[in-house]
């Protein structure tokens, strides 16, 4: 794997003591399939198909250990699933316990003290590795929204990094990555990225959310496509890129 340069910020001199930050090289999309549960088995096969189809070889596995909080979600119910997953041999990391509040919100962690958000995400982290037969290596939360406590429990909890917002808390080195935008589909018909399309010309490094659901509905596979053939993008996951550093 080619190295991955990263541009180290000029801090002033009263934060020299905070943990470093830098920015990911440009023309650098950090991809991951959000929402990886048996909810969606049929569409995660298909959209990881249609990944491999585009060259996209490096992304990472956003798995949801209870979507929806509905037992019936559960990857126990699925071994088939979970032994395909693992077959993938690609980065699995935790997207929150059940992707949403029991009100719907997908804030999930918004309203939770510090000793729920442990317990969460001890128990997610748990359920994957019981399941999928390894350790989630990080977490990112659903759209990338969290409270800074989350960040926290992830560490407490042995887990190698944190997203939240466009900063990657890397707990390998002790350093925070950054890019300039993230780009969310949806998962349904007419998604529009137009907001961040500029700063796509104008090659800063993202995050790119795909969805189950995309390989059928939205424009994100074709952004995808565009952006690796077009503007020169290369895609990576999360753990390839912590890794390469």
């Amino acid at each position: 794997m080619d190295s991955w340069e990263l541009k180290v910020l000029e801090m002033p001199p009263s934060d020299k003591a905070k943990i470093p930050v830098a920015n990911v090289k440009d023309h650098t999309a950090i991809i991951s399939l959000h929402d990886v549960s048996p909810a969606f088995e049929d569409d995660v096969v298909a959209s990881c198909d249609r990944l491999a189809d585009l060259g996209v070889s490096s992304f990472t596995l956003l798995v949801v250990p209870m979507y929806a909080l509905k037992r019936s979600n559960s990857f126990e119910r699925f071994p088939i699933f979970s032994e395909y997953l693992q077959s993938l041999d690609l980065e699995i990391s935790l997207h929150g316990y059940s992707h949403s509040t029991k009100s719907g919100s997908l804030d999930e962690f918004a309203r939770m003290d510090s000793k729920r958000v442990d317990t969460r995400i001890r128990s997610g982290a748990r359920t994957i590795a019981d399941t999928l037969g390894q350790e989630p290596y990080g977490f990112v939360p659903p759209l990338w929204q969290a409270p800074k406590r989350v960040a926290k429990a992830v560490r407490k909890a042995g887990l190698n990094y944190c997203v939240i917002g466009n900063r990657i808390h890397s707990f390998l080195d002790s350093q925070i990555l950054r890019t300039t935008d993230i780009l969310v589909s949806q998962g349904v018909k007419g998604t529009s990225f137009a907001s961040s399309l500029l700063e796509i010309e104008l090659g800063g490094p993202v995050q790119l959310a795909v969805h189950p659901r995309d390989y059928d509905e939205t424009q994100a596979l074709d952004l995808v496509e565009e952006m690796k053939d077009r503007l020169g993008y290369r895609f990576i996951g999360y753990r390839d890129l912590l890794s390469s550093l």
